[in-house]
């Protein structure tokens, strides 16, 4: 990799923005189950074992082992806008024996799903990366079914962490109701319920 290519990594790793997926193995490193593991997320997601799961920018898949484990019947879905970060949660997912898991690359803006699609969506570390975080979120709403749940979990540190009153303002003037907001570890999960028998999707008046 060329002088300016790197540079550009740095920039990308140490400042706002996507994170980029040269560095992916630094996303794996022990010492993040400190701030937050998969073990201490996932019973927050309120899983069954036929859930619906949606994950946005999975990165190499530090948490989707787990939620796919816990989901035996059911389907964990991968959406990443980079090709190469979802080519390397692939491999580590079929590694682990992983099989009920798919892989969208696509922007989170505007997700290729039906209106009801899930049961659940999460995202760890990744709503403030997003260019347009509202449009993120409706987005989301929308592919959620009536009752679904969306947790969005922060982690201290990162230059992109949204606070609790910046998540909730996101979700104005869409049907996600908020739940909770809780210390998991050292990050901050808060969850919010998507309104039964509503559209899901931004309102206009």
């Amino acid at each position: 990799m060329n002088v300016g290519k790197w540079k550009d990594v740095w920039r990308r790793f140490s400042g706002r923005g996507t994170y980029p997926h040269e560095l992916a193995g630094m996303l794996l490193f022990p010492l993040r189950r400190i701030v937050l593991s998969p073990e201490r997320l996932v019973p927050h997601l309120h899983l069954t074992r036929a859930s619906r799961v949606l994950e946005v920018g999975p990165g190499p898949g530090f948490f989707s082992i787990d939620v796919a484990r816990g989901i035996p019947h059911g389907r964990l879905e991968l959406v990443d806008i980079q090709l190469q970060m979802l080519q390397k949660a692939r491999r580590r997912l079929r590694r682990a024996g992983v099989r009920n898991a798919g892989y969208t690359q696509a922007n989170a803006v505007k997700l290729p799903f039906r209106s009801g699609a899930f049961d659940v969506a999460f995202l760890v570390a990744v709503l403030g990366e997003v260019p347009d975080p509202n449009a993120c979120v409706a987005s989301i709403a929308d592919v959620l079914r009536p009752g679904g749940l969306l947790s969005v979990a922060e982690l201290p540190g990162d230059p992109d962490a949204l606070s609790e009153a910046q998540l909730r303002t996101l979700t104005f003037g869409t049907d996600l109701e908020f739940v909770e907001s809780v210390r998991v570890s050292h990050a901050l999960l808060a969850s919010f319920r998507r309104q039964p028998n509503t559209p899901g999707r931004l309102r206009t008046t």
